[in-house]
């Protein structure tokens, strides 16, 4: 069975805590945001200025402004650079920048318990409908339920942006689990603050709204080039292992 090599100095600063550290650990560092990192509890409060914005924000502004770039020691240059077949390598070994990347739709939500003022989160079941890449054999997961932790700031209408998310129908999520075994992990956190969730059209074709958010928004952060345009894209590119030298250049 394929399994990930996480090592903390490659590893998106998110993902390795979550990992490291459980939740409580990875949920501070996905959601320090750029231009809104107050929360409900500091001086400037959520009523006014970015604090207010983020309120008003819908999902994929709010999920853009989870990821600046330097929250992470390295950033996938495009869409499929980020799937789990790609292996990262330098100095301190070997990485991948996601473990699951999965096609399904999310069916409910609850708020999370907050750890921290300035962080909700949103615990939202996820319907794996298909595996399209993963490290070691996920194919148990088609046709089951899996839980996706997301971190927003403390700022936003959190109600709104799960609704929306329940909204978008079939979605593509590169995901990385949460804590230790059982094995097939039920607990997942999407990576790189969400800049990987696809739209799933009807068609087959995919839209990467954060990553656009991001670009639209925060043009200085690391966002990914949406180099698969469709469902068919992705899956050729998960069929090829590719492996990305941090050394070189």
């Amino acid at each position: 069975m394929r399994r990930t090599v996480l090592v903390p100095w490659m590893v998106p600063l998110p993902a390795s805590r979550w990992l490291a550290g459980g939740l409580v650990g990875g949920m501070l560092a996905a959601v320090l945001l750029a231009g809104c990192a107050a929360g409900p509890g500091s001086d400037a409060g959520c009523g006014t200025g970015a604090g207010a914005r983020t309120g008003d924000a819908g999902y994929a502004e709010v999920l853009a402004w989870s990821a600046p770039t330097a929250d992470y020691a390295w950033y996938p240059k495009t869409v499929t650079s980020a799937l789990p077949s790609v292996t990262y390598t330098g100095a301190s070994g070997d990485a991948h920048a996601s473990e699951l990347a999965a096609v399904g739709r999310f069916t409910s939500w609850e708020e999370g318990e907050r750890e921290y003022p300035t962080v909700s989160t949103i615990d939202l079941t996820f319907e794996v409908d298909e595996v399209v890449d993963a490290l070691g054999d996920l194919s148990m997961l088609e046709g089951g339920t899996v839980m996706v932790h997301v971190g927003v700031n403390a700022c936003a209408d959190v109600g709104r942006v799960a609704d929306e998310l329940l909204g978008l129908g079939d979605v593509v999520l590169f995901l990385n689990h949460v804590g230790p075994e059982p094995w097939p992990p039920p607990e997942w956190i999407n990576v790189f603050g969400g800049a990987f969730l696809g739209d799933v059209h009807d068609d087959g074709a995919v839209t990467w709204p954060v990553a656009d958010a991001i670009a639209a928004n925060n043009p200085a952060d690391a966002h990914p080039e949406a180099d698969a345009a469709t469902l068919a894209d992705l899956r050729t590119a998960a069929t090829e292992d590719r492996t990305v030298d941090l050394t070189a250049g």
